[in-house]
């Protein structure tokens, strides 16, 4: 049997464990990219270009992709079961064309608009726009392959093939490297936007083929009948998913004014902090997700709730002491991968504040992208649209707020306060729309690893800087006794009373 028929017919838990080691590799990958960004490009306006393009086009494709997850997703898989795969299949093609024109005529629009657009939606410089058009016109492409990946990614992941991104990510990623290292010093920074295309096309070819060879998947045409609660799901979804982007996308168009390098220091904080989420959230809520949408479909509540507390657990569990982690060690952490080549000492406060900052961050988001999921499961969007409407209108203001009275680092001040704010207030929305799932259980077992890992971590950073070790060794040794400790005490860790 291939490794990709034994990756399908893997059990949740152990898909779970296995999608978050590839994708570990992957982002591993991903992450040695940044790096190479940061020795070779340093911060300056062509990097920051870069950074405002490809985060523009990520929160471009997320919005649209917005629904694959909430509502195509777990249509699909209810027509699996009650009319087979061949109508899930069709209805699956339906929107795959839809989000090939959108695509399509995207690029088009930006390759006769682009300028003037970016012109519109940044604070950069007229002059600056112009110098770099061919940065904005090629980058403008990323949404396109954005768009249809993620949406066959999010079709593997709902047949239970939880690892072939994570493995196809991965070598899309070294392809970008190779084209990077290779091209760099006759294209500098462009290089880096003909690299991702060039992966991008490499990635959507291995998609395309795994699905036709191992999936017998057919592309053809077939008549399909979209409902008209699907159409209504799709438009609060989008509607919800409207206020979100815009709030994700104010601080890039805000720190496009602040000067030279803000955006990329921005973003080498905020690169790292992202990692447990885009590693651990990403990978363990997917699977579980999928294990929800199915008790869901079968209303069986209970269930639910033993998979949405043993998800979070173990979610919480990782997520608490990687926050700690990098927290405390911020400066050693930059300092270790960034602090070469272009990249100066100077850049290196900035960076490491971004990342300080960020890292309080990550255990709101892992929470919020759980409950995210139990909503998703039972269908309950219309219900989660004027919360989610709510929470990203009051996030856009206090960006914009704090941004004026606290420049640059207003941006994450902004998001620590708001994720204090929505992780207080998703304990109504799931007494309201799941009152069976004790959301307020997992809160108290937040509050006691929270507690836990303060007693571990700190003496730790204490000891550490006493001793006045290199950032390496720092890391390494710090890490090392610290997680090894949270491994010795792991079974009292997992296994509070509250949670059973």
């Amino acid at each position: 049997m291939n490794l990709i028929s034994r990756l399908k017919t893997e059990s949740f838990a152990r898909g779970m464990w296995l999608s978050v080691v590839f994708n570990i590799l992957a982002k591993g990958i991903l992450f040695l990219l940044t790096i190479l960004l940061a020795a070779y490009f340093g911060s300056n306006i062509k990097t920051d270009i870069y950074f405002f393009v490809y985060g523009s086009m990520v929160l471009l494709a997320g919005f649209i992709n917005a629904i694959d997850h909430a509502v195509l997703i777990p249509q699909s898989m209810r027509l699996r079961q009650t009319d087979g795969d061949a109508a899930a299949m069709a209805f699956l093609n339906y929107f795959f064309r839809i989000y090939i024109f959108i695509g399509l005529a995207f690029v088009v629009l930006m390759y006769f608009f682009g300028t003037r657009i970016f012109g519109w939606v940044s604070k950069f410089s007229e002059v600056d726009i112009e110098l770099y058009r061919n940065y904005f016109l090629l980058g403008s492409c990323y949404f396109f392959f954005l768009l249809i990946t993620n949406y066959l990614n999010a079709i593997l992941s709902s047949l239970k093939y939880f690892t072939v991104p994570m493995i196809i990510s991965g070598i899309n990623s070294c392809v970008m490297i190779m084209g990077i290292v290779l091209l760099h010093r006759h294209w500098d920074v462009l290089s880096v936007f003909i690299s991702g295309i060039a992966a991008f096309i490499i990635n959507l070819t291995l998609v395309l083929i795994l699905m036709k060879g191992k999936l017998g998947w057919k592309f053809g045409v077939y008549s399909v009948s979209i409902s008209k609660k699907v159409l209504q799901n799709i438009g609060f979804a989008e509607l919800g998913q409207m206020a979100t982007m815009a709030s994700s996308f104010l601080p890039l168009f805000i720190l496009s004014g602040f000067g030279s390098g803000v955006v990329s220091l921005m973003n080498y904080g905020k690169n790292i902090a992202d990692i447990p989420n885009s590693i651990i959230t990403a990978q363990i809520t997917s699977v579980s997700a999928i294990e929800l949408n199915e008790r869901a479909a079968k209303n069986d509540q209970l269930a639910m709730q033993q998979i949405f507390l043993r998800t979070g657990k173990l979610l919480l569990y990782l997520l608490v002491p990687v926050s700690f982690f990098l927290f405390l060690f911020s400066q050693s952490i930059v300092q270790l991968f960034y602090v070469r080549g272009n990249f100066g000492l100077e850049s290196l406060l900035s960076a490491t504040k971004y990342l300080k900052l960020f890292s309080i961050t990550i255990v709101s988001i892992g929470i919020n992208a759980l409950v995210a999921r139990l909503v998703i499961a039972i269908q309950a969007i219309r219900q989660s649209l004027m919360y989610q409407v709510i929470i990203n209108l009051l996030l856009f203001t206090c960006i914009w707020v704090f941004s004026k009275n606290y420049g640059p680092y207003g941006y994450p001040y902004a998001v620590i306060l708001m994720g204090i704010v929505n992780v207080v207030l998703l304990f109504f929305m799931c007494k309201k729309l799941t009152p069976g799932i004790n959301y307020l259980s997992l809160i108290r077992f937040t509050v006691w690893l929270l507690v836990i890992n303060a007693l571990l971590a700190i003496p730790i950073f204490i000891i550490i800087k006493y001793l006045l070790v290199g950032p390496f060794t720092q890391i390494i040794v710090s890490a090392f006794v610290y997680f090894f400790a949270l491994w010795l005490i792991r079974e009292k860790l997992l296994k509070i009373k509250d949670l059973h």
